[in-house]
């Protein structure tokens, strides 16, 4: 096993800016083989995710940007809505799967925001590893909405004599 080409990696790629993405970040995404952005199954489009990707790829490495969809919003709670996720990452999962063994990683999916907060990348992560034990995932963290949100407005999100 090639450890770098089978190798899943989530990128943080911040709120939605550009400007907001780590160095780390736009390294990672311009050496992978793969780029899977999410989509909304509600309104497929490309989205902020892959709108701060193109930003920093150059034109001749686009092509390896691809779209996976998932469900967005819930469509309230109970087992239609859960049974439509849970579908959406087995088959982004065998996307990545069939990446890997053709040779095509490492492969990275871009998220907005941190792969570790509220993230499809967890559940899809775990999908892979399911299909490819030994498939290895790293994370590279990325720009919260909420880190965005107290800059533009100058407001510490923590201070410390807060208890």
């Amino acid at each position: 096993m090639d450890q770098k080409r089978d190798l899943l990696i989530g990128v943080g790629v911040g709120p939605g800016d550009p400007e907001l993405v780590t160095l780390k970040a736009i390294r990672v995404l311009r050496q992978a083989g793969t780029i899977l952005v999410p989509e909304s199954v509600q309104k497929p489009a490309p989205g902020r995710a892959e709108a701060t990707v193109l930003a920093h790829l150059p034109a001749g490495r686009r092509c390896r940007i691809r779209r996976v969809a998932f469900p967005m919003v819930a469509e309230g709670p109970g087992p239609a809505a859960a049974a439509a996720q849970a579908t959406a990452w087995a088959e982004a999962a065998q996307i990545v799967v069939e990446a890997l063994e053709a040779g095509a990683g490492p492969v990275a999916f871009a998220t907005i925001g941190d792969p570790s907060v509220y993230s499809t990348f967890s559940y899809l992560a775990q999908a892979v590893v399911a299909r490819r034990p030994a498939a290895t995932v790293q994370v590279i963290p990325g720009i919260t909405a909420m880190q965005d949100l107290a800059a533009r407005t100058a407001v510490p999100l923590c201070c410390g004599n807060q208890a």
